[in-house]
């Protein structure tokens, strides 16, 4: 049975989903709660940004800031300040237990820095944050295949109890322990999200088959029909539950990015499944549609209430990749929400100061938390259209700024959000007439290439070769190189063209998708059509791209 698409209907109980500040307003309330950020010393272990995923977030959340506004307000922090944090003497790590998640909290980081400054520099090092997982904890087909490899001294074939799904696409949590073989979504989810980036930026081969292989295992192994789990050991085959809302934000995002590259309707079918069930899961979403997590496991550990800001961000990235659709108009009503609590209860009345916990209380003084928390709901209300989410009865949270005190940026200060919806609307429109350009030119015996009608910016890039999703066959994975290591970005070569498949006709075995919730009795047979991917076969290696 296909899988059809979920009744995107905001619930009756969600408290204010919608919002009569101008855009104006909702910039002033953004900037003023980021400015703080612009004299401190971004470093873990200072107050509020315990972790290396908080530092690494303050550079997201700033970033993104100028990405939606179109302003370069904090473009010296994010193109000088930040490359220079990685130069000390642990680079990409922590100063404690080396983790992979650390290592690429900084390359998706790096990835929405150059997306907003277009500094070659911070892609190199977001390549070079790929780099690092995918040459000493990613799993290929060949490791996979011999349960060895992937920076482990010992054996990870899966035991008889597991599914016959393959543990391809996987990616370790921690590097300093080789006899670990624990799969973390906050490794594997961040390294999904940007290989599918890597490939819409660079339009390289293999971040294709490994932002595949990754989805893949995610998909088989930690998806439950609901929500993603935080991890499984391979070894026994036994998931770790942890319900938590920073496990789902990898998902949403990396798979809103994918559905959008390829263009697949059975991708995007399954990202309104997974909005909906995340946005109405209980143990983060209240009745009243307000994120706060609950359970033990997360709440035992504080700083963890930060970081549901993130879970927002992969939000924010679907609904923009969705523009004027049922599925848009759903997440930002869901942000909406968290933007209307965070402004009436966990914003300190007339202050730019929050608290990390978004149903209150509010704080007196700054605590970087909870404005680190509140930047991504904040920034994310900034490309919303005005005109769509005005409502007499919304929240105002109080005095609002106006924006005044913001510095006026060289660039234009209009919202990318119109830019975006347009660029992917006109995609559309373009394909079609690049199709009929394409027949015009074949017979007069031209060669016809695929054309990439959408702006940059705009998110939607178009790969006439990308069509990963063939229903009836899979394809097999042809790694170009025997050296796992010849195949990492190496920058000193040219990057293939894209690929041609080269179906077999091997099965796809998924484990079991069980779920109360409804409308999921159909996603089995959506999932089973997932594996059919085309990942094909490269004979160079792709550029560095510093200057």
């Amino acid at each position: 049975m296909a899988a059809t698409a979920q009744n995107l209907t905001i619930p009756a109980t969600w408290r204010n989903p919608t919002s009569n500040l101008s855009l104006e307003s909702r910039e002033g309330l953004a900037y003023e709660a980021a400015q703080p950020f612009s004299v401190l010393d971004i470093s873990v272990g200072k107050p509020g940004l315990p972790w290396l995923q908080e530092v690494t977030s303050v550079y997201a959340v700033l970033a993104l800031q100028d990405y939606y506004t179109g302003n370069s307000s904090w473009g010296d922090i994010g193109t000088v300040n930040f490359p220079a944090a990685i130069q000390g003497k642990n680079g990409f790590w922590a100063s404690g237990a080396k983790l992979y998640s650390d290592v690429i909290y900084w390359g998706l980081a790096f990835f929405y820095a150059h997306r907003t400054y277009n500094e070659p520099v911070l892609l190199s090092n977001a390549v070079d944050a790929w780099n690092i997982l995918y040459d000493g904890a990613f799993i290929t087909p060949d490791n996979a295949a011999s349960g060895s490899g992937a920076g482990r001294n010992v054996s990870f074939l899966p035991p008889a109890n597991c599914t016959s799904a393959t543990f391809a696409g996987g990616v370790f949590y921690m590097q300093g322990v080789q006899t670990s073989t624990y799969v973390n979504m906050i490794s594997i989810g961040p390294f999904m999200t940007l290989s599918a980036y890597l490939f819409e930026e660079t339009k390289n081969a293999t971040y294709q088959q490994m932002a595949q292989l990754s989805l893949d295992f995610i998909i088989n192994h930690l998806w439950n029909g609901t929500i993603v789990y935080d991890g499984i050991e391979l070894t026994s085959c036994q998931t770790t539950p942890k319900p938590f809302s920073l496990n789902q934000a990898w998902f949403v995002e990396g798979l809103s990015v994918w559905a959008n590259v390829t263009q697949n309707d059975t991708l995007n079918t399954l990202l309104e499944n997974v909005v909906q069930n995340v946005t109405t899961f209980p143990t983060w979403s209240a009745q009243d549609g307000v994120v706060n997590d609950v359970d033990p496991e997360v709440t035992s550990d504080s700083p963890n209430q930060i970081l549901k800001g993130i879970y927002i961000r992969g939000l924010s990235e679907a609904r923009m990749r969705n523009p004027e659709t049922d599925l848009a108009r759903y997440i930002e009503g869901y942000i909406t929400v968290q933007y209307n609590s965070i402004l009436d209860h966990a914003r300190a009345p007339n202050s730019s100061n929050y608290s990390r916990a978004w149903i209150g209380p509010p704080l007196t003084s700054f605590e970087a938390g909870g404005n680190l928390a509140a930047l991504d709901v904040l920034n994310a209300a900034i490309s919303f259209n005005g005109s769509s989410t005005a409502s007499s009865n919304s929240s105002t949270g109080g005095t609002t700024p106006t924006g005044s005190s913001r510095p006026t940026s060289a660039k234009s200060s209009k919202s990318k959000a119109g830019a975006i919806a347009g660029g992917v609307i006109g995609g559309v429109a373009f394909a079609a007439i690049a199709t009929t350009a394409a027949i015009l030119l074949l017979r007069h015996r031209k060669h016809a290439r695929g054309a990439n009608g959408v702006q940059r910016g705009s998110n939607t890039p178009r790969t006439t070769t990308v069509q990963p999703f063939i229903s009836g066959v899979a394809v097999a994975y042809t790694p170009p190189t025997n050296s796992k290591s010849a195949r990492r970005m190496n920058y000193q070569n040219d990057g293939p063209s894209l690929p041609t498949s080269h179906p077999t006709s091997t099965a796809f075995t998924t484990n079991d998708l069980s779920s109360n919730y409804d409308g999921i009795a159909e996603l089995p047979s959506l999932i089973q059509r997932l594996n059919n991917v085309l990942q094909g076969r490269e004979t160079e290696l792709p550029p560095r791209y510093d200057s």
